[in-house]
């Protein structure tokens, strides 16, 4: 949370205030060695290469310095304590997570509104009291340790979690015994980019994990193959029985699930971020004596698409993919005929995409993103429409939890202006309720939301978002802030930010641009915006800025711009 403040308080106050006449940021020097690497006879220096040495005391002491220009500079500015003080504020309300159902229990984190890490509970039923599970603000005071995972196991015994310390991806997993409240005595260490998938008996789990690293080189070391393992209750870790890996294949990232009915084990593989993958399944047999020895088979062996399986009904697979359909579609396959002419269409791909699917009450629920603006339908799985969820507002639906064995729908709702809510609807019903409600300290009655269109370079439709009082003058003197990202697929919905209500109350513009590279019209749009057609993103983002002043929300001396990761393009441009 305070990494959160600094950074977005920085970016903010750019637009607040001007920098001082005279003043200048004398950064420290950064030595320069000859390192060249020949790549293909090309030769790329790298004169900064000793800074990967993440313990030496002389990166230590060059990491000390920069932070010192940076906050001497931060402290400095008049607006910092009004923002951290206001952001903290309209922080500091419950929040919880969107809840899934498990071994016979309804299982969710929540935030009283300024803990450091948000804590465990658990239910019998929606309307049922809750119990504290884990604490992990116990566990690490300074936040230092994070509770990453949880993993009820489906007969109610135990709960796998998992601990992740200084922020590292490096996950060890713990089992606590539900009935006794107390840990047992066994670990599982080096799991990374995985899931904890457990077998309906109760008796273990799968995982993945790398080779064990150097002593003391965990954070630096190559990581080798990634693997996936089954781990039995009461077994040391060196007995766990390997399942799946690709020793030619030593870039690729395994990972694994196991249907609700227990009876089948679905394996993805995938390279990198990339979002094609490859699929096998295990048939594990008898769910109450399920055998992990059975053998892998190949269900998707291309790397041409992006395939997840929902969920299973007997032995068919329901599974969402994106082949021969840019904005996806689900369809039906038949494990005892695995052949693609015999997969069959379920839901066809429709002009909007799809962004998220689960099974519930025995049907399909669909998240379409509408002109970058969430859609709820419900579908039999036959593939008949049945009805449109009525969601709270114009927003974002963040995230659906369903079973098809339960009927319960959990879905999140947010816009710019709507905080973060869960939400329980009942699928025949279609009525929802708030499963705890989020109130903020901020009365969104005199701020909107529009939004707008603007042609890009090449003309192409580009969308964004506008949140400002209501009313406001169109005069080109408001302070505005403009977030992009554009890549890697993913999507720039509305969603509400502390941040945000504490930059409007201010008088401040605050607009996100849907440019090219994320996933707000399917794979078509996130393709129009990688490798070399990359510039198509900055050309978007240009587009919304030019559009911004044109319609007289701000000038070029009042608009500022935020980015984060990819969206850090921007700053170096």
């Amino acid at each position: 949370m305070k990494s959160m403040i600094k950074v977005v308080i920085a970016m903010l106050i750019f637009s607040l205030v001007q920098v001082r006449q005279g003043w200048s940021l004398d950064y420290p020097p950064s030595r320069e060695v000859d390192v060249v690497d020949d790549y293909h006879g090309t030769k790329v220096p790298d004169p900064y290469r000793w800074l990967e040495d993440l313990n030496s005391a002389e990166t230590k002491a060059w990491v000390k310095a920069q932070n010192g220009v940076t906050f001497r500079y931060l402290d400095s500015l008049p607006m910092r304590e009004v923002f951290r003080k206001r952001i903290t504020q309209l922080w500091n309300y419950p929040k919880v997570s969107i809840p899934w159902r498990e071994g016979g229990r309804i299982w969710y984190r929540k935030n009283s509104g300024l803990q450091r890490q948000s804590v465990l509970y658990s239910r019998v039923a929606v309307k049922a009291s809750e119990t504290m599970v884990i604490d992990p603000n116990v566990l690490s005071p300074d936040g230092s340790i994070s509770l990453a995972q949880i993993a009820p196991s489906p007969d109610g015994k135990f709960l796998a979690y998992t601990l992740s310390e200084g922020g590292a991806d490096w996950q060890t997993v713990h089992i606590r015994d539900l009935a006794t409240g107390r840990d047992i005595p066994e670990t599982v260490h080096w799991m990374r980019f995985s899931r904890i998938a457990w077998t309906n008996d109760g008796k273990g789990f799968f995982y993945s994990r790398f080779p064990v690293p150097p002593e003391g080189k965990h954070l630096e070391a190559p990581l080798g193959i990634h693997s996936l393992y089954f781990h039995r209750i009461g077994m040391p870790q060196s007995s766990d029985r390997l399942i799946f890996e690709r020793k030619d294949m030593p870039n690729w990232f395994v990972d694994g699930i196991v249907t609700e009915d227990g009876r089948y084990l679905i394996i993805r593989f995938s390279q990198g971020s990339d979002r094609k993958n490859r699929l096998y399944y295990v048939d594990l047999g008898d769910p109450k004596q399920p055998n992990v020895e059975a053998p892998v088979t190949p269900i998707v062996e291309t790397d041409d698409a992006s395939y997840r399986v929902l969920g299973n009904v007997g032995r068919t697979f329901y599974m969402v993919t994106n082949l021969n359909a840019p904005k996806r579609r689900i369809v039906a396959v038949d494990l005892r005929n695995l052949d693609r002419s015999n997969w069959k269409v379920i839901i066809p791909e429709a002009p909007y995409a799809i962004q998220n699917t689960t099974l519930t009450d025995g049907r399909a629920a669909v998240h379409y993103l509408v002109d970058v603006q969430s859609q709820l339908k419900l579908f039999a799985l036959d593939g008949k429409e049945l009805k449109t969820v009525t969601l709270p507002a114009i927003g974002t639906v963040g995230g659906l939890s369903g079973r098809y064995d339960s009927a319960e729908l959990f879905y999140n709702f947010t816009s710019q202006l709507y905080p973060s809510t869960v939400f329980v609807c009942e699928p025949r019903s279609n009525s929802s309720a708030p499963f705890e409600s989020a109130k903020p300290e901020f009365d969104p009655s005199g701020y909107e939301t529009k939004q707008f269109f603007v042609a890009s370079k090449d003309g192409t439709r580009v969308p964004y978002f506008v949140t400002a009082r209501s009313n406001i003058p169109l005069n080109g003197n408001n302070a505005t802030l403009l977030y992009g990202y554009g890549g890697f697929s993913i999507s720039a919905v509305p969603f509400y930010r502390a941040d945000v209500p504490a930059w409007l109350e201010l008088g401040g513009v605050y607009v996100t641009a849907n440019m090219r590279g994320g996933r707000e019209y399917g794979e078509e749009w996130h393709r129009a915006g990688m490798l070399d057609k990359k510039q198509n993103v900055f050309d978007d983002f240009i587009a919304v800025a030019e559009d911004l002043i044109k319609r007289g929300y701000t000038s070029a001396a009042k608009l500022a711009i935020q980015g984060v990761s990819n969206g850090g393009f921007w700053w170096a441009r």
